[in-house]
């Protein structure tokens, strides 16, 4: 009579903890799904070299206050000196100003698509002028880092 106990038991504790092991790999699977979705990111090239120097005090204070004009790490910064490209102070800014508003845009129609909104009549026009913007972002946004690859 113990031991079919003590097997029942053994039996249900491992049930028990298979669920909870499947339970763990469903929710890791969807927080990665979701990792994936969205709009994309920029990606940069992998930058795995790494070059060390030295200078003196007055010239790190220099680097420091020509540098502080961009909106740039001193790393970035300094590669973008090295190699002659162009420095834009608001390109960055921009960037993020247009995703926002691609973010903002997608949250206006998945209100319009998933609420009811019979006060305008052409709700189907402002969903399509919406998902046009909205391409057209990520073309120039997409566009503008293929050419700086």
């Amino acid at each position: 009579m113990k031991n079919e106990f003590l097997q029942d038991f053994i039996k249900q504790a491992t049930k028990e903890n298979e669920s909870k092991i499947a339970q763990e790999k469903r929710k890791k699977h969807f927080q990665e799904l979701g990792r994936k979705g969205g709009l994309k990111t920029k990606e940069n090239k992998k930058l795995n070299k790494v070059i060390s120097i030295r200078m003196t005090n007055s010239e790190y204070e220099i680097l420091i206050q020509k540098q502080e004009k961009y909106p740039l790490k001193l790393s970035t910064y300094i590669r973008n000196v090295l190699f002659e490209k162009e420095l834009k102070i608001n390109e960055f800014q921009t960037d993020e100003v247009l995703l926002q508003y691609g973010s903002h845009f997608k949250k206006i129609t998945n209100l319009l698509r998933n609420r009811e909104w019979n006060v305008f009549e052409n709700k189907k026009e402002i969903l399509v002028r919406i998902e046009n913007l909205i391409e057209m972002i990520h073309q120039y946004l997409y566009s503008k880092t293929q050419k700086n690859e």
